[in-house]
């Protein structure tokens, strides 16, 4: 038995409704994908175009999903800097061995990003490297600030 396609959202795109979520998200066909580069992650995520932005869907419990999408909803309500959220998406159905999909939490991309692991294994320039420091101090004792940490 299948359960319904479940989207939590504050609004939700019509977009979600066109992407295959009852296929693995490492299934998806190309048209849905976005090729950016990706950090280390230990769930698998891809980058899809929706309603002409780029969003990063990521495959996880669903418990894990909601709780991150609840947690960057607090953090933009305390005005940190963080991803906008999308949705979660549960109840995508079963893969081809009956095994229910895991959960997807969907995120804006934030144009211009790059993942830590990109910009630190190629060489900066001196400046460009202490600029970066820089700011990931500031947002670490920003979330600190907050009660992060």
């Amino acid at each position: 038995m299948s359960e319904a396609l479940s989207i939590t959202a504050s609004t939700v795109d019509p977009g979600l409704l066109t992407l295959p979520w009852s296929m693995p998200l490492a299934e998806w066909p190309s048209r849905d994908i976005v090729y950016l580069p990706k950090g280390i992650s230990r769930h698998l995520v891809r980058f899809a175009s929706l309603s002409g932005r780029v969003v990063a869907i990521k495959e996880t419990t669903e418990e894990m999903a909601r709780r991150e999408y609840d947690m960057l909803g607090n953090l933009a309500r305390l005005d940190v800097p963080c991803v906008d959220r999308v949705a979660v998406i549960a109840g995508r159905g079963e893969d081809a061995d009956g095994i229910p999909l895991p959960a997807a939490l969907v995120t804006a991309h934030l144009r211009f990003s790059l993942p830590y692991r990109a910009l630190f294994t190629q060489v900066l320039r001196p400046h460009t490297a202490t600029r970066l420091v820089d700011a990931l101090a500031v947002l670490l004792v920003r979330l600190h600030n907050v009660g992060f940490f």
